[in-house]
């Protein structure tokens, strides 16, 4: 007690307030009303810390009254001047009434219960309330949110009594409808919090009782607890059909929906795929209906547009007109915005937080450019009169409508009107999705995560990858043929299936390339390999005539060598996402080690990822002690050691190192099965779809004869 009263005179001198009269103390340790206005903040409170939750705590206070008495000690004041208290215990409460006077729901002269207690007192009565109170168990809390509900409070009510969102209120009721017997194991500490909101998940508490009771204790896992209570369920976040419906649509057709309320990412589980099916058909023919409503021959509902599919169709090219000036503008910004989002980003004072806002809203901003530009492609009416439009879902749930398509075998696809692409088709192919880049298109089932680099990043890095791909291509004939045959067999057995990383039509991407890499301009290797491709400018005659006898003219060997720069200077993998993708089958065949062209630096790579990711790439291609170093500095000094220590280790970006690659089956050869979707896309038009000119499986004893006829009689004999 001595010692708490010691510091009783050093409190009160720092703030400044002498100690009360002694006839001030003749009031000491009674309950009295004291009007509000009369109440101020104590020298001797012991919590100093800004306080929070003072908006809360009012309205907790304007709907059940102020429960608890406040603790206050007589102020010195002069002697003309009305006595005030200072308030050494409930100071946050005095607030919250305060805050009720700013809003008018009181007076400032309103009562105030409080306990008066001497100056000597007041630390010791100030360090008591905060360190001997005891905070309410969850698991009473979800007893008496449960409580409230029942006598009629709505969720909305309580949330606003005790100054918490709604979403933890529903929370706390859900905990509030485990078993009782696993609720008093709550209670005593006897199961974790994480492992109550996974039994949750079910609303029958025998259910919840035999998943907790007959599993042995190494098998109690939160993960584990959830993976059997939805056993035989389907997933909506893995569902492009379900994602496409949602859950409010899927509950009001009757269907039902076992909620995740504790998931971050908004996890539930559903049943009745067929169910699901038709409220997705119901919705998508409303989409076509209007669809066709613009003008269109017809309009078809595909739901889940699988390779097989696609490939009964035929894409009718569309004329791109100019932007009006308002679209120009607009997408000058968009790209001015870019700019200086991605000059943001690599400041040294860019924390991670600042960075992924900024990349979210460089994405945001890529897709309003995209669209802009989507939208400059317009069709004829004598196009529209036809052909058609197909509507279905992308792997992310989200309506896609694929207009200017004629279906194989239709009039329009046979060139029988206005063109429907000739020598502008994109490779015979079927429907292709919006894509980043000019390379493959996304595939439909491919996977809905991000890598850990943003968007421009990956299309640097991703056009460093192409460069050395096509430069390795240029220096080897065989495979590049090779590559060639083989986009050529993949264009007639498996149209749209993306096996392949060459255009077939030469569209030559070392403009984009070097757009997304700039720091190519100082490589000499690459600019090497372009000079010699250029060069055979200056030998070629000048009329196209003339090109074909001159090229009958060379040898093998030199058509060859020309053949092998061009299909490089074609190769296309620049897109802006980390996934699986064909070129790697190219890598792999060349036996290209990105290593050897590619290193990590402060242009390619430091400068444009945060500081948290440079010590990650450092501390797995060094130590876990420089990484940890790296985060001490400033994100420039962190940038160039990581450089220095880099160099040397042959690190590469994860999805190259991975060099992952996603096969796609030949449908058209004998025997070959079909792609299929992950869970829930399947079962789609099957018949629609079929391959009606099916031939008899070869087998090992016609396979030589068979390639005898392809080869042709009298061919060489093969190596």
């Amino acid at each position: 007690m001595n010692a708490v009263i010691t510091e009783i005179p050093a409190l009160a001198h720092d703030a400044g307030v002498p100690p009360a009269p002694p006839e001030a103390h003749q009031q000491a340790g009674e309950e009295r009303l004291i009007p509000l206005k009369r109440l101020v903040a104590s020298p001797f409170n012991v919590r100093r810390r800004k306080r929070t939750g003072i908006a809360a705590l009012a309205n907790n206070i304007a709907a059940v009254g102020l429960l608890q008495n406040l603790v206050v000690h007589p102020m010195k004041v002069g002697a003309k001047r009305a006595q005030t208290f200072g308030v050494a215990a409930g100071e946050t409460r005095r607030l919250a009434l305060l805050e009720l006077v700013e809003r008018g729901l009181t007076a400032p002269d309103a009562e105030v219960r409080c306990l008066v207690v001497s100056a000597e007192a007041a630390v010791l009565i100030s360090t008591s309330e905060n360190e001997m109170r005891e905070p309410m168990h969850p698991a009473d809390q979800c007893e008496a949110y449960r409580v409230l509900v029942d006598a009629g409070r709505t969720i909305a009510e309580i949330a606003l009594i005790y100054g918490t969102s709604e979403t933890l209120v529903r929370q706390r009721l859900k905990l509030a409808r485990v078993s009782p017997k696993l609720v008093d194991m709550y209670r005593e500490d006897k199961i974790r919090l994480d492992q109550m909101q996974a039994l949750a998940l079910s609303d029958s508490h025998a259910e919840q009782e035999r998943v907790w009771f007959e599993a042995q204790p190494y098998d109690r896992d939160a993960h584990t607890i959830r993976r059997k209570l939805v056993a035989g369920e389907r997933d909506f976040r893995s569902n492009r059909v379900a994602r496409f419906v949602g859950m409010d649509a899927y509950e009001a057709a009757g269907g039902f929906v076992r909620r995740d309320l504790f998931s971050h990412e908004g996890a539930a589980w559903y049943t009745d795929q067929a169910l699901m099916e038709r409220v997705a058909a119901e919705q998508l023919a409303d989409i076509a209906a209007k669809v066709q409503a613009d003008g269109w021959d017809w309009v078809e509902v595909i739901p889940v547009l699988d390779y097989t599919a696609q490939a009964s169709f035929l894409r009718v090219v569309p004329t791109v007109v100019e932007p009006s000036a308002e679209q120009r503008q607009e997408m000058e910004v968009i790209q001015a915005r870019l700019d200086a989002i991605e000059a943001e980003q690599q400041a040294d004072d860019t924390d991670d937080e600042t960075y992924e806002r900024l990349e979210q809203e460089a994405t945001a901003l890529g897709v309003r450019h995209a669209a802009i530009e989507d939208s400059l492609a317009v069709y004829t009416p004598l196009q529209m009169a036809g052909a058609g439009a197909i509507v279905t879902i992308d792997p992310d749930g989200t309506l896609e409508i694929l207009r200017g398509w004629t279906r194989r075998g239709d009039p329009a696809s046979r060139g029988e009107g206005e063109s429907t692409g000739g020598d502008d088709m994109d490779d015979g192919s079927a429907p292709q999705r919006p894509h980043t880049g000019s390379g493959a298109p996304a595939s439909p089932d491919a996977p809905d995560a991000k890598g850990p680099h943003s968007r421009a990043l990956t299309l640097r890095l991703n056009a460093r990858r192409t460069a050395s791909a096509g430069m390795a291509l240029a220096r080897n004939p065989h495979v590049a043929l090779a590559a060639l045959v083989h986009r050529f067999l993949i264009t007639d057995y498996g149209p749209g299936s993306g096996g392949s990383a060459i255009d077939i039509q030469l569209h030559n991407h070392t403009g984009e390339i070097e757009r997304n890499a700039p720091e190519l301009a100082d490589d000499t290797r690459y600019r090497l390999a372009n000079e010699q491709r250029a060069a055979w400018g200056r030998l070629l005659p000048h009329d196209t005539d003339a090109l074909l006898a001159w090229c009958v003219d060379q040898t093998d060997e030199r058509l060859l060598l020309i053949l092998a720069q061009y299909v490089g200077a074609s190769v296309d993998s620049i897109t802006g996402d980390e996934d699986a993708h064909c070129v790697n089958a190219l890598t792999s065949a060349l036996n290209l080690d990105l290593a050897d062209d590619w290193t990590a630096t402060r242009a390619s790579y430091f400068d444009h990822v945060p500081k948290a990711r440079i010590a990650e790439v450092v501390t797995a291609a060094v130590s876990p002690a420089e990484g940890m170093r790296l985060l001490k500095l400033k994100k420039a000094e962190a940038a160039v050691e990581a450089e220095r220590l880099v160099s040397a280790a042959r690190w590469l970006p994860e999805h190259f190192a991975l060099a992952e690659t996603r096969p796609k089956t030949l449908w058209r050869l004998a025997g070959a099965s079909s792609d299929r979707d992950d869970d829930g896309d399947q079962d789609q038009d099957d018949a629609r779809c079929e391959v009606t000119d099916e031939q008899p499986r070869a087998d090992q004893d016609t396979a030589y004869v068979d390639a005898t006829v392809a080869e042709g009689e009298g061919m060489p004999p093969r190596d």
